[in-house]
């Protein structure tokens, strides 16, 4: 294997089959993977490397001959801190809360991309945000001020896919941390944010967004006028792009039917009625 480390080094696609697959196996396999010091070190020494652009596959041996070449460098040069970044959600996934340290040494780059003038790198960053959110848990509250910040302001990005991960992803911040002060006095900027993004069929963008307002509503329901969006959310039924987005969504609705202030009882037969018939079904007619 060694004789042939340094071609591995320096080829770009299989720096990033090799990101790929680690990433992968991260989520898959858990920590067990990188149970060995020296092993994590090393992952996360060349997952540094990488999104710094310090890894030798990154480095130019010569100029481009064209403009095509220096396109395609472009592109393999993404593909592989796209991949690395995924390196770095898979150790969210596989270290849980103790990733949280971890994340000190990624934060000032992934934050660099989340706020950069590429598009693609926004969108990138803040998706992989949102699943280092998802993977710290609780762990995630120290935090919370400068996601809080990053996130609101990218709720309103140009970019419909930078737009919906940042709706993703307050949503698994609400849901994780434990900051409830700081969070809650920010529902009413983030719910004018949100509220014209379920009408946006664009990149997973209403059912991020339903999603986002149901953890909202589920962690601080006294915080958000039910009245005003439940109706909103139960229009765009059934998702149609990110189901995974179902189970806060009808968890939700569960639980306000299950409390007698928060919804009249003429609004609950309406949402049953509305559930029925986005999922296939009618009530029995009564003869």
């Amino acid at each position: 294997m060694m004789q042939f480390t340094n071609e591995y080094l320096v080829s770009r696609a299989t720096v990033a089959d090799i990101n790929r697959n680690m990433a992968e196996n991260l989520k898959y396999c858990g920590p067990a993977l990188i149970a060995d010091q020296n092993v994590l070190q090393n992952v996360v020494q060349l997952v540094t490397d990488i999104i710094t652009k310090k890894h030798p596959c990154q480095l130019e041996i010569g100029p481009p001959e064209d403009a095509q070449e220096l396109d395609e460098s472009s592109e393999f040069d993404w593909v592989v801190i796209d991949t690395a970044l995924d390196v770095v959600a898979g150790l969210a996934v596989a270290l849980g809360e103790s990733f949280s340290e971890l994340w000190m040494i990624f934060e000032k780059t992934i934050l660099r991309y989340a706020s950069g003038h590429e598009a693609l790198e926004r969108a990138t960053a803040v998706g992989v945000l949102a699943e280092c959110i998802a993977g710290m848990g609780a762990a995630v509250t120290p935090f919370t001020s400068t996601f809080l910040k990053l996130l609101i302001h990218r709720l309103s990005d140009e970019d419909p896919q930078t737009k919906s991960n940042a709706a993703y992803a307050v949503g698994r911040l609400v849901e994780f941390s434990n900051a409830d002060a700081e969070i809650v006095k920010e529902y009413p900027t983030i719910l004018s944010k949100l509220e014209p993004c379920l009408s946006i069929e664009v990149s997973r963008l209403p059912d991020n967004t339903a999603g986002c307002i149901s953890r909202m509503i589920l962690k601080h329901r006294e915080s958000v006028p039910i009245g005003d969006v439940l109706p909103a959310l139960v229009r765009i039924l059934p998702l149609k792009n990110d189901y995974e987005e179902n189970e806060p969504l009808y968890r939700m609705i569960c639980q306000l039917c299950m409390y007698p202030d928060s919804l009249a009882e003429e609004k609950k037969g309406s949402i049953v009625l509305t559930i029925e018939q986005t999922s296939g079904k009618t009530r029995p007619s009564s003869s």
